[in-house]
């Protein structure tokens, strides 16, 4: 059986529609749709880069930090008591009549550090005599502690007074870790 011509004609431009036909479903279609795929996903990987960088960021500035507390309380003096020192700040400002409460409590964090908490209720104190008072505190440089709360309500007989309670907190390495030191 022999083709015609214009059979030959057909049969090439036959097998070339089809080989161009397999080209594009097996090469360049997959090539679009994986190019689409990354041009959405690029972006999204980079918005979570950026993410990831300010993560990171925060968690070296994290990690500084934790690393100064740490030398901070290693280097404070382990005779050092925060409620002793409190009370002879009071003393000092002259508030030791003003003196509600004061409460201490220990809380554990791990094997080497607690945390000393003690809680301060005052009662009629001008707001210059608070101030001064917090100052004493946060420039003290016996202590390593810092504010943790504060609640400030008026004197309910006078109004220009106020009645505030104060929360602080100082870090300390436990006994085990002194010895070892």
């Amino acid at each position: 059986m022999r083709l015609t011509r214009r059979e030959k004609s057909l049969a090439i431009a036959s097998a070339i529609f089809l080989g161009v036909w397999i080209l594009f479903m097996f090469l360049v279609r997959p090539a679009l749709a994986r190019i689409e795929t990354l041009t959405r996903i690029v972006p999204e990987k980079q918005s979570e880069l950026t993410r990831l960088r300010a993560k990171s960021t925060e968690y070296t500035c994290l990690r500084k930090g934790l690393q100064g507390l740490r030398a901070k309380a290693a280097a404070q003096d382990q005779t050092f008591e925060l409620l002793p020192l409190l009370e002879s700040l009071m003393r000092e400002s002259g508030l030791a009549k003003n003196l509600v409460a004061m409460n201490r409590n220990i809380l554990p964090l791990d094997q080497d550090y607690q945390e000393a908490i003690v809680e301060i209720k005052l009662e009629s104190l001008t707001l210059r005599q608070l101030v001064d008072f917090l100052a004493k505190i946060e420039g003290s440089s016996q202590v390593f502690a810092k504010t943790k709360s504060l609640y400030i309500r008026r004197n309910p007989s006078n109004t220009d007074l106020l009645d505030p309670v104060i929360e602080l907190h100082s870090l300390k390495l436990t006994q085990t870790k002194v010895a070892s030191r």
